[in-house]
């Protein structure tokens, strides 16, 4: 799965990640959401600019995830000039306005079911967050080929609450 979205070009990742952005954007929970909890798309991840972007044009809030210790801490993003290179190579906030209160939830991923089950990269940050943090509406941007019927998951996987795709929003 990680091979074949590796294999998208660079226009592929932004056609795609644009129609899957505008759902999320659209979204009945997107539209009364104060804090949006994003992360800054890593490689060949469906990306989050327009989501950022049209966030900050509506007054939102946005966080992104920095990694400490074992976990993930959000902070707010002043701009993405002040991004930084963090533990793993992904681009993360600096630590100054940390942000508890998240409306919405935009989680990466390798792969998803229609079931909400996600496969991460292994390191449990996202699942430690969602066992702890359930006030939020969590959604997993996935390609359309990277959301499948079923996925193997354990008692430490919890669920999302969407999936959006170029296909559009895939409820559980």
């Amino acid at each position: 799965m990680l091979e074949r979205r590796n294999r998208l070009s660079y226009q592929e990742i932004a056609k795609r990640s644009k129609t899957i952005q505008e759902f999320v954007i659209n979204s009945k929970e997107f539209q009364p959401a104060k804090v949006i909890g994003a992360y800054f798309a890593f490689g060949s991840e469906v990306t989050t600019e327009l989501i950022i972007e049209h966030s900050k044009i509506l007054g939102k809030k946005i966080a992104l995830p920095r990694v400490e210790e074992d976990k993930i801490t959000f902070y707010e993003l002043s701009s993405t000039n002040s991004l930084i290179k963090g533990r793993f190579g992904i681009m993360e906030p600096p630590p100054y306005e940390q942000i508890d209160e998240i409306n919405i939830l935009v989680v990466p991923g390798i792969a998803f079911d229609k079931k909400g089950n996600r496969l991460g990269y292994g390191k449990g940050f996202y699942d430690r967050l969602l066992s702890t943090k359930r006030t939020f509406f969590s959604i997993g941007l996935a390609y359309s080929f990277q959301l499948l019927e079923n996925l193997p998951h354990d008692k430490h996987d919890k669920r999302l609450d969407a999936i959006a795709s170029e296909d559009g929003i895939h409820y559980p």
